[in-house]
């Protein structure tokens, strides 16, 4: 079941990051470290009631932020439209629960709540070295929109967009 989260989520929430961060290292994959996302950012999600979970039993197994607020360098990214857009964000699913179509669940869920609010322009990012999420984005028919480095990571974020 997928909700808006509660204040009580929030100590899952990180932990499961925590626990993503730990895997994502593992595998070279560096996006997420001590620096992003942190603790404060879900908080903010929260308070800006964007952030959702899903409950698997009564345990909190992934969390997504679905928000009308764009990350920051966006604006300089060569989208193909100026339209409003949805911004799917900080999407964590339990390394104990990978594989279950959990994370796809979330992504059909977004488009729902972009609908909902007459949003028909969805934007989103990973790094390159985010294998999973690019293909998540590929299975929902995101576009590539444009590829920037990042020097501190040594590695590029990727930029995809979607209109229903």
């Amino acid at each position: 079941m997928i909700r808006i989260a509660s204040i009580q989520n929030l100590p899952d929430i990180n932990s499961m990051v925590q626990d993503s961060i730990k895997l994502m290292n593992e595998r070279g994959n560096y996006q997420w470290d001590s620096t992003y996302p942190l603790p404060t950012h879900y908080e903010e999600d929260f308070n800006k009631h964007e952030l959702y979970v899903y409950e698997k039993g009564r345990s909190i197994v992934a969390a997504v932020t679905v928000s009308e607020d764009e990350h920051s360098e966006y604006p300089e990214i060569s989208w193909s439209k100026t339209a409003k857009a949805i911004t799917i964000k900080r999407l964590v699913v339990s390394p104990h629960v990978r594989g279950e179509g959990i994370a796809d669940t979330l992504f059909k869920f977004a488009e729902q709540v972009a609908l909902e609010k007459y949003l028909y322009y969805i934007k989103t990012d990973t790094f390159s070295k985010n294998s999973s999420a690019q293909k998540l984005f590929a299975r929902f028919n995101y576009n590539f929109v444009e590829k920037r480095y990042v020097e501190e990571k040594n590695d590029s974020i990727l930029y995809y967009e979607k209109f229903l």
